[in-house]
């Protein structure tokens, strides 16, 4: 075992989860429930359409996400390999439905922003992999416990702005949508949230493992690939008049082990004021 590795976290973790059931039972694509007919009577509004073409953004960088995750000692664990399969084959369905959402609503749909990342963006982020990899390889299956914080703080935080986008936005085909996502979106999060709690339990040193990365951690994840104005909104829009869905979200992430009081959704709100 590597030397940075917990003897502690030889356990299983979120045993209850069955990965097999899982995986067996993933939700797939959405297109034949969706009624997008309903949109030319009753469009979505150009901000809710903004906040869902930058959900779908968010939605499909977990490819990404998911190719710097299996370069860390997280790849090992072939239970959290095979939930995180099919967790990405979710998600890309997820993307998928919002966006025929988004272009159902045809010259009106925003257009796709992308970043435009400087040369000096591009090579660090052609060396991220290897870059990431021997570092993640010094804290061994810490970074396991990394990954689920992660995982489970991102999808505290993207379950948020979707009930957000309910009470923003009062259009019934859109609820109806959501409201199928979100389910889906608990699920992965079971999973998640068990994990990370099992882990972040193990050991002092995970606990401080996990706190360094997400505390440097862009939010939501895939945020750093996005360009920083449609982020902004992201925030603006759903969570800057929202101060008590803010201080909730913060206080579930206090209750990870370890993590208490680093105010992570408070100061993303704050800073792209």
């Amino acid at each position: 075992m590597n030397s940075h590795g917990n003897e502690e976290q030889d356990v299983l973790a979120a045993p209850e989860f069955n990965v097999r059931d899982y995986a067996r039972n993933a939700v797939g694509s959405y297109r034949e429930e969706l009624n997008l007919t309903e949109f030319e009577s009753a469009p979505l509004s150009p901000d809710t359409l903004r906040t869902l073409r930058y959900l779908v953004a968010i939605e499909r960088a977990t490819m990404g996400h998911l190719r710097n995750v299996l370069v860390t000692a997280t790849h090992k664990d072939a239970r959290v390999t095979a939930f995180l399969g099919t967790w990405a084959f979710e998600k890309f369905w997820i993307a998928h439905a919002l966006e025929l959402i988004v272009e159902a609503h045809g010259d009106a749909a925003p257009p796709v922003v992308e970043a435009r990342p400087s040369i000096f963006a591009k090579i660090r982020n052609r060396l991220r992999p290897i870059t990431g990899s021997v570092s993640a390889n010094h804290y061994g299956t810490d970074m396991v416990a990394v990954h689920m914080a992660m995982g489970t703080i991102d999808e505290w935080l993207m379950q948020a702005a979707l009930t957000r986008l309910e009470q923003l936005d009062k259009n019934p085909e859109l609820l109806r949508v959501i409201e199928m996502i979100l389910p889906v979106k608990r699920r992965q999060l079971s999973f998640f949230e068990q994990q990370a709690r099992d882990r972040l339990i193990a050991s002092e040193r995970t606990q401080t493992v996990v706190r360094r990365h997400v505390r440097s951690s862009a939010w939501p994840i895939g945020a750093g690939a996005e360009p920083h104005k449609e982020t902004a909104f992201f925030y603006r829009h759903l969570f800057s008049h929202a101060p008590v869905d803010v201080a909730a979200l913060d206080a579930r992430v206090d209750t990870l082990p370890g993590l208490e009081g680093l105010g992570l959704i408070a100061r993303a709100t704050g800073a792209h004021k």
